[in-house]
């Protein structure tokens, strides 16, 4: 991009109606509690649009646009002569009963970019991303992903992670920096409606809504290394920012309705991005719908980031740059090229022949045009020696004991030079580009599992392959009462088909324990549901323990079956009344801004450890003398009572009569986590999302989640809240 990544402070986001049913990722028309990780079941009217009503409502009496045609409005021309380069942007909208994009007829048409919705807040992912950035990358576009925030629903890092996460993102020289669309609020209706009952800005002040703004942008250069471009309208900056001057430095995509666009006042007329119709009719896209369509500025130069580049020494690569300019005539030049490589400054070719010895070279890729800033990227060159793999040896594990293995490689080089990829591995394993396998063994077998490395060329250097065995999970594990927190009754096996609730005393037909695999045991038989076919409540027995008796622990002490997704519920509050797994329920309050699970759906779990994703660890306020009161540690899993944690109904995690929570509630990356005195603060509310066995436990506050700083298994490092990245072992955790 031509503007300059910033430093931004550390954000600060806020408390965004904590306990809300949107923000928990509840849908009442469902009647289930559900993850915000999820987006296959939760349906919002506007997730199909590229925008909200309002901004369709602005344009809906502009005409139909023919491809790289003006638009006239009255007597006045839209669209200057000075503007030559015009792109599209698209949702699920624009596949109207599944319809596929040609992206070669759009690329045919003249259009030389195009924005993609990749994700709306953190709930909806757009099934169409990956194939239209495909489709349009291989007809010569240039793409990016654009997020749509919803600042009520939960933070702006996590909403950041969201998108980079479900798009993929990849720096591939074709694609574009992130965008945010922060814009009109599509659900301001009132509750009654289904809506979210807030206003334009989801109910936030402005100060608010600059913080969400900045946690998005910060993470998202963080993650990425590239400046966030943001999306919106001079009336909803003004009306919900106050007109905020704190993102200048980010590129901006004017949406604006008018001869020429009317800009944010910040960003002084500086506009790089124009949508200027929802109106278009390119080809290759149905005609039954309208697409929107956007200038580049006259003044703009973009070079997307080429990303790290990787050969074998001796090799003859060739690659090319690609660049956006809405002038003239670019030219490209480079500093720090392997030896024997050069760049045709016309075109952007990088050829030549690599050096014979293994090495890595930092590059820096310059496009300039006249009367145009220069755009700078910069990458790294790994020439890699020959390939080869160490020992593949046979691997061993269980249902639920975390695992981490790195395949080893080596090309005369240190560092993460290869791409890996794999075929076979246990259900719930996966294996990231720099060959760490990592997750939780889901199902007991043997498996056969295939890897190979390659470099940029997509060529296969080396391969091979080893077994892994998964056994059962054992019938161990945190042991005691499963208390019901409506009224502190037990459950109790009365007999193999009868689950009931009971006061609660010594008797063993109340002794559960909890297993690795999350397989609720009594004596030698598992707690299992009934299979149903309708939203009747299903029937508990006892069963012989296999992989598909399992339950996991959620939100504010849900226990929900992984086979079906019903939650553990009892029918009555007396002695002897039936327990059942019953569709999920919510409650509102008289506002609908406020939600808790039914009472009857609520159990509190024996005291268990909170296990780490990082192989033999676990969460600990076990503390040295130079670490801070209430620390909360990482430590090697033992068992004692330092490690005894409980997933509390209220959403909170205790540890010793005290809760988990940030330290001086302060929700920035990096923010130490502590035990305190358990109170009602946002800072001590968790939410747990993923699963079924490793989860991410999520500070709403924040938006960010439990983390283990670097992946350490230091003894005594401490803990904190961090990016809720999915491929991160650190984030991930077993809730016993």
């Amino acid at each position: 991009m031509r503007r300059a990544l910033t430093t931004a402070a550390a954000a600060t986001t806020l408390a965004l109606l904590s306990g809300s049913a949107a923000f928990f990722g509840i849908t009442a028309s469902a009647g289930t509690v559900s993850s915000q990780t999820a987006s296959s079941h939760i349906v919002r009217f506007n997730e199909s649009k590229t925008h909200s009503p309002k901004l369709e409502q602005q344009m809906s009496a502009r005409p139909a646009i023919a491809p790289k045609t003006a638009l006239r409005i009255g007597s006045v021309t839209v669209s200057p002569a000075t503007l030559t380069v015009q792109g599209i942007d698209v949702a699920s909208f624009q596949h109207p009963s599944g319809a596929v994009i040609n992206w070669a007829q759009v690329a045919g048409a003249g259009y030389k970019f195009a924005f993609i919705k990749a994700t709306e807040g953190s709930y909806y992912v757009n099934p169409y991303y990956a194939g239209d950035a495909t489709g349009a990358q291989n007809a010569g576009l240039l793409t990016a992903p654009y997020a749509f925030g919803i600042p009520n629903y939960s933070g702006g890092a996590l909403q950041a992670d969201y998108a980079l996460d479900r798009a993929n993102y990849a720096a591939n020289g074709r694609t574009l920096p992130l965008i945010l669309d922060i814009e009109y609020d599509p659900y301001d209706q009132p509750v009654s409606s289904g809506g979210d009952g807030t206003n334009e800005c989801y109910g936030l002040s402005t100060t608010q809504m600059v913080a969400w703004i900045s946690a998005f942008v910060t993470e998202a250069s963080r993650r990425t290394g590239q400046s966030p471009v943001i999306y919106t309208t001079a009336d909803w900056w003004n009306t919900c920012t106050g007109n905020s001057a704190a993102f200048t430095a980010n590129p901006l995509w004017v949406a604006s309705y008018a001869s020429t666009p009317t800009v944010p006042t910040p960003w002084a007329g500086a506009w790089t991005y124009w949508q200027y119709t929802n109106a278009a009719k390119p080809p290759g896209i149905s005609s039954s719908v309208t697409t929107d369509a956007n200038w580049l500025s006259s003044t703009a130069l973009e070079l997307p980031a080429p990303g790290n580049q990787s050969d074998q020494v001796g090799g003859t690569p060739s690659r090319q740059l690609h660049a956006l300019d809405g002038g003239g005539a670019i030219t490209y030049g480079a500093s720090g090229l392997p030896t024997g490589i050069s760049i045709d400054p016309s075109t952007g070719a990088l050829t030549g022949t690599l050096p014979a010895t293994a090495a890595s070279f930092p590059v820096s890729v310059t496009a300039s045009a006249t009367g145009d800033p220069n755009a700078t990227q910069t990458f790294r060159w790994d020439v890699h020696g020959t390939v080869s793999f160490g020992t593949l040896g046979s691997q061993t594990g269980s249902v639920g004991t975390p695992v981490r293995y790195q395949v080893p490689a080596s090309d005369g080089l240190t560092g993460c030079t290869l791409s890996f990829s794999a075929t076979g591995l246990p259900p719930g394993l996966t294996m990231n580009s720099c060959g760490l396998i990592s997750g939780w063994p889901q199902t007991g077998g043997h498996y056969t599992v295939n890897v190979q490395a390659t470099d940029t060329s997509g060529t296969t250097l080396a391969s091979g392959s080893f077994a892994w065995t998964i056994g059962h999970a054992a019938s161990t594990g945190p042991s005691g009462h499963v208390v019901l927190h409506s009224n502190g009754k037990c459950l109790a096996a009365l007999s193999s088909t009868d689950i009931a609730i009971e006061t609660c005393g010594s008797a063993t037909n109340q002794h559960w324990t909890v297993a690795a695999d999350g397989s609720l045991h009594v004596g030698t038989s598992c707690l299992a549901a009934a299979a149903v076919t309708s939203t009747s409540p299903a029937a508990l027995d006892l069963t012989s323990c296999t992989s598909a008796q399992r339950w996991q622990a959620g939100s504010k002490a849900v226990l929900t079956n992984v086979g079906d997704g019903r939650c553990l519920a009892d029918t009555g509050s007396t002695n002897g009344s039936r327990a059942v797994a019953a569709v999920c329920q919510v409650k509102f309050n008289n506002t609908g801004s406020s939600s808790t699970p039914s009472t009857s759906q609520q159990w509190t779990l024996p005291a268990g450890p909170l296990t780490s994703g990082i192989p033999g660890n676990c969460a600990s306020n076990v503390r040295s003398s130079s670490q801070q009161v209430g620390a909360v540690t990482l430590q090697t899993c033992n068992g004692t009572s330092s490690q005894a944690w409980i997933l509390e109904p209220s959403g909170q995690l205790s540890l010793g009569g005290q809760c988990l929570g940030l330290t001086a509630g302060a929700t920035t990356p990096g923010t130490r986590v502590r035990l305190g005195t358990c109170a009602t603060y946002p800072s001590q509310i968790w939410q747990i999302t993923a699963g079924p066995i490793g989860v991410r436990i999520l500070n709403p506050l924040a938006g960010l989640c439990l983390s283990d700083p670097g992946d350490s298994s230091t003894a005594g490092t401490q803990l904190v809240i961090g990016p809720c990245v999915t491929s991160d072992p650190g984030i991930l955790w077993r809730v016993s």
